[in-house]
C-alpha cells in the first residue's frame, strides 16, 4: 500500500490514455479537441482545468469556465462550439454497463440532478480532491499485474460516489424534484423507453398506478406533466437527429416509432411549430 501511494503524482495529471475493454476510459483534454457533435454512449466526467469552451448538451447551450466540472449522460447529445487556445482538462468516462454493475444507492436521483445541472463550479479544495482521486484511479488502471485490477477501481469509484458526488452538485431546488421513489422509477422508465412508447399508459401500468395519478404525482413534484416529459425527451432526439446527422426525416421517424412520415412531422410540428423539414432548413 505504501509503495502504491508513494507512485502517486497529484501534481501532474498523466496525460497518457488508459482504457480497460469497453468500461473505463481515462484521457486529457486539450485543444486539438473536435468540435462534432455525437451522441454519447458513456458516462463522461469531465474536470476543466484551465481555459474556457461553449458546448451544447442536448441542444442548451453552457459557458465553461475554469474550474468546472461536466457532467455528461449516456444518451445526451454533445456538440463543442468552441474553446480557447489554452483548453486543458482530463476526463473519466465509464461505461452504462459498468455504472450498473456497481449498483450505487441513489443513483437515478442524482443521474437527474447531474442531467439537469452538467455544468458546476469547483473551488480549490475540491479540485484539489479531485485531482487526488484521478491519480489513484489513474494508477490502479494502468496497472495491468494487477489481477483484481478492475475490481480496485470498482471501490475507487464508489467511495468517489459516496464521498464526494453529492457535494459536488449543490442544486438543492433540483434535488427535491426526484425524491419521490415513483417519479424516480417514471424518469428511469422513460429514459429506457421514450424511443418506442409515447402513451402514459405504457408509463402507468409499469408503475401499477392509473394515469391520472401518475400525471397528478409527476406534475406536483416537477411542475411539468407526465406527458410533458415523455414528449421533451422525444422531441429532443428529434431536434438532435434532424441537425446534426444525415439520416433522412423518414428514418429519424421510424427510429423514434412513428407509423410514417406523415404523422411525425405533425407530432413534431405541434411540439415546435416547425416542420421536421423547415426545422433541418433553418439549422
Amino acid at each position: 500500500m505504501k509503495r502504491f501511494f508513494s507512485h502517486i503524482d497529484i501534481d501532474r495529471i498523466p496525460s497518457d490514455i488508459v482504457t480497460i475493454d469497453d468500461d473505463l476510459k481515462l484521457f486529457t483534454i486539450d485543444n486539438s479537441t473536435q468540435n462534432e457533435p455525437r451522441k454519447l454512449t458513456h458516462a463522461v466526467i469531465v474536470i476543466c482545468t484551465s481555459g474556457h469552451c461553449r458546448l451544447k448538451i442536448n441542444l442548451t447551450e453552457y459557458e465553461v469556465e475554469s474550474p468546472q466540472l461536466i457532467t455528461l449522460m449516456p444518451g445526451q447529445i454533445i456538440e463543442p462550439m468552441g474553446h480557447s487556445h489554452n483548453i486543458n482538462g482530463y476526463a473519466i468516462s465509464l461505461s452504462k454497463r459498468f455504472i450498473d454493475m456497481l449498483n450505487l444507492p441513489g443513483w437515478q436521483r442524482q443521474y437527474m440532478v447531474m442531467y439537469n445541472n452538467p455544468v458546476v463550479n469547483i473551488d480549490s479544495d475540491k479540485l484539489a480532491a479531485i485531482h487526488f482521486f484521478y491519480a489513484i484511479l489513474y494508477r490502479a488502471a494502468e496497472n495491468t499485474a494487477n489481477p483484481f485490477r478492475l475490481q480496485v477501481i470498482e471501490n475507487l469509484i464508489r467511495v468517489f460516489y459516496y464521498g464526494g458526488v453529492s457535494s459536488l452538485n449543490n442544486e438543492k431546488h433540483c434535488e427535491h424534484v426526484y425524491k419521490n421513489s415513483v417519479v424516480e422509477r417514471f424518469f428511469e422508465l422513460v429514459q429506457e423507453h421514450y424511443r418506442d412508447e409515447r402513451l402514459i399508459g405504457f408509463y402507468a401500468d409499469k408503475l401499477c398506478i392509473t394515469p391520472k395519478y401518475l400525471s397528478k404525482l409527476v406534475k406536483e413534484h416537477t411542475g411539468r406533466s407526465a406527458g410533458e416529459w415523455i414528449e421533451s425527451h422525444v422531441i429532443l432526439e428529434a431536434r438532435a437527429l434532424l441537425q446534426s446527422s444525415d439520416m433522412t426525416i423518414q428514418q429519424v421517424a421510424t427510429s423514434l416509432n412513428f407509423p410514417n412520415q406523415s404523422f411525425f412531422g405533425k407530432y413534431f410540428k405541434r411540439a415546435t411549430g416547425l416542420s421536421p423539414k423547415q426545422y433541418r432548413q433553418s439549422k
